[in-house]
Formats: C-alpha cells, sequence, structure tokens
C-alpha cells in the first residue's frame, strides 16, 4: 500500500511538473533580439528618430521596447513582419489617465503600488490596464473597470476568496 501511494505521489508530481514546463514555455514566448528586420526598423526609426529601442520577437511580431529619456517612462511597439503596427503600450504618468483607475485600485488595493499603460490597437480600441500579482485589470477609456471574464482577480482574505467585481 505505502509503494503505491509513493508511486502515485511520485505520478502526480510528474504531471504537475511537466504541467509547469509547458506553462514556462508558453509565456516565454517572447526572445530578445538584437535587431529588428530592416523594414520594421526603418518604419521604428522613421515615427522615433535617435530612439535606441530594445527589440524581441514575441509569437513571429516585433517589440520595440524603449525609455522615455525625458519622462522615464516605457513604451513598447508591436510590428507585423511588414512593419506595420498592431499595438502601442505607454506607461502613464499619474496625472495623464483617468482618476477613476486611481478610486478603483485606492479601494480595491490600498497597499499596492500599480503602473498604469494605455494600450492603443490598430483597430483603434484603446484602454487601460494594471498587473496585478497573475491578472491584468482592464479599465476603459473613462477610467471604468472593464469586467473581461478570461481574467480572475481575487483578493485573498482571512479565510476566504473574494472576486473582484
Amino acid at each position: 500500500m505505502k509503494k503505491l501511494l509513493i508511486l502515485l505521489l511520485i505520478a502526480f508530481g510528474v504531471n504537475v511538473m511537466s504541467a509547469q514546463i509547458k506553462n514556462q514555455r508558453k509565456e516565454s514566448s517572447k526572445v530578445i533580439i538584437t535587431k529588428a528586420p530592416k523594414q520594421v526598423n526603418s518604419k521604428f526609426e522613421s515615427e522615433y528618430p535617435g530612439v535606441k529601442a530594445v527589440w524581441s520577437l514575441e509569437d513571429n511580431n516585433y517589440r520595440a521596447s524603449y525609455t522615455d529619456a525625458n519622462t522615464e517612462l516605457n513604451h513598447y511597439i508591436l510590428y507585423t513582419k511588414q512593419g506595420e503596427i498592431i499595438s502601442k503600450e505607454s506607461e502613464m504618468d499619474y496625472t495623464e489617465y483617468p482618476i477613476n483607475i486611481n478610486k478603483y485600485y485606492s479601494q480595491r488595493f490600498p497597499e499596492e503600488k500599480f503602473r498604469i499603460i494605455k494600450c492603443e490597437a490598430s483597430n483603434g480600441d484603446t484602454y487601460y490596464f494594471a498587473k496585478h500579482k497573475t491578472a491584468i485589470i482592464k479599465f476603459d477609456t473613462a477610467g471604468n473597470f472593464i469586467h473581461d471574464k478570461n481574467e480572475r482577480i481575487r483578493l485573498l482574505g482571512s479565510n476566504k476568496n473574494q472576486e473582484v467585481k
């Protein structure tokens, strides 16, 4: 009986480990590269002359990351292989995003520091988001929380989990 239990634990442990490795591989689809293709690099340089980007490859798209020298805020631009912009993400100063976001965060996560990122997609969608532990909290352009059924945000209480709404 004891041997069977040990074998089951070992088998379960291997399954858990292989699932964790698969998840890590899935999450690490971003690869740092030294240079983007000429077409992508030219597009970036024409829009941001003199700005030095750190490039990465994400799911066959190219991501330029840079920090604005004046504001020290981070910016990310995702390009297709052809140099078309998929989305732009910009870290925001607290004076640049809607006050409702501060209200939401201070009510739900009073002790937590946060960074707000503005995302502008090529299809015209614009929203704000913040990373909270393992979830993304999204807000519309007025700063109202967007409930995303795909993201689960949980607050750990003393003995219970409470879903954030």
